[in-house]
């Protein structure tokens, strides 16, 4: 026993470099299964605002090129009416190049598109683009404006203001001269003139009578919207596969594209097609199917001018537009 206590007594420095290895390749352990575990995490993220960052990049190209082509005598004309263009189209008519997203993936050209929309006092142009990961769409309000670049451009509300406050001023400047011109040298005097009986000429006070400028009371008009979507029929079933040798592209549509009354799905399969040397030959075989709806009604856009916070429009279903007059 003494020997024993006498030997672990001449090596304590190597009882504690065992325990500072001990301690040090348990720590190395823990940031190494740290490091593996954040890592996919941090790549996720990244790849993640990478694939946002091109969608929108690819979404901005198309609204750009809708301006283009979008001129005078391509806006829709009647109140409701529609003027739509598909990515496919966009691109075989030179608006853009085709592109892909983060990924390289092709985006759908049939599903993407941009389409204008005519209201009462401007146009709703909406850009809709749908990818692998991804599909979403931006609707903003354009014009013909006297700023535009092209025919049609973005309403920017600080020029709008710029517009409206010289207007006012020059407004104000009418006014003003207006009551210049009301005011009349016998309202500068304040005495007239007059003969006595006696031949003698004397001065006598006049009161005048200020001229008083009515401004008349303007009252601000809101304008109000009621959309009404159109009604549509329930699809019918899918009908059965047939061959695609036309290369008919595959359609969806959505729920209130009241001008999408026909979707066509796709599928293919690898199918014997032949035989060569007595072996049989595969191939690819591409198939669709169709199914129809039709249209009950179409929808409708009922515009009213009232005063602010009309109840009575608000609860027919009436909402506000930003336009007042």
């Amino acid at each position: 026993m003494y020997t024993e206590e006498n030997q672990r007594g001449r090596f304590p420095l190597r009882d504690i470099l065992l325990k500072a290895i001990v301690v040090i390749i348990f720590l190395i352990l823990i940031i190494f299964i740290i490091t593996k575990v954040t890592e996919p995490s941090k790549n996720t993220t990244k790849s993640s605002s990478n694939y946002d960052k091109v969608f929108s990049e690819n979404l901005e190209a198309m609204e750009k090129a809708a301006y283009s082509y979008f001129t005078t005598d391509r806006l829709p004309k009647e109140l409701g009416e529609v003027n739509e263009l598909t990515l496919r189209e966009m691109i075989n008519s030179n608006l853009l190049n085709a592109f892909t997203d983060a990924d390289g993936n092709a985006c759908d050209v049939n599903n993407s598109f941009i389409r204008l929309t005519k209201n009462d006092n401007d146009y709703t142009l909406r850009v809709n683009l749908e990818c692998d990961k991804k599909e979403d769409y931006t609707l903003t309000k354009v014009g013909e404006y006297d700023y535009c670049e092209h025919d049609i451009c973005k309403r920017d509300s600080s020029k709008d203001k710029k517009e409206t406050t010289k207007e006012s001023e020059e407004t104000k400047e009418v006014e003003i001269t207006e009551d210049k011109k009301n005011t009349t040298p016998s309202q500068n005097s304040s005495s007239n003139t007059s003969t006595g009986s006696n031949g003698s000429t004397s001065n006598s006070p006049t009161t005048n009578t200020p001229s008083t400028n009515t401004t008349p009371q303007v009252t601000t008009m809101y304008e109000y919207r009621k959309v009404t979507a159109p009604v549509l029929s329930n699809w019918s079933s899918w009908s059965s596969w047939q061959y695609n040798t036309n290369r008919i592209s595959a359609i969806k549509c959505s729920d209130t594209d009241a001008n999408c009354l026909k979707e066509v799905l796709l599928y293919s399969r690898r199918e014997q097609v032949g035989t060569k040397d007595g072996k049989p030959v595969y191939g690819t075989v591409n198939y669709y199917s169709t199914r129809t709806r039709t249209l009950i009604s179409s929808g409708s856009t009922d515009t009213k001018w009232s005063t602010y916070n009309d109840k009575n429009l608000l609860n027919q279903g009436y909402t506000y537009t930003g336009n007042t007059r």
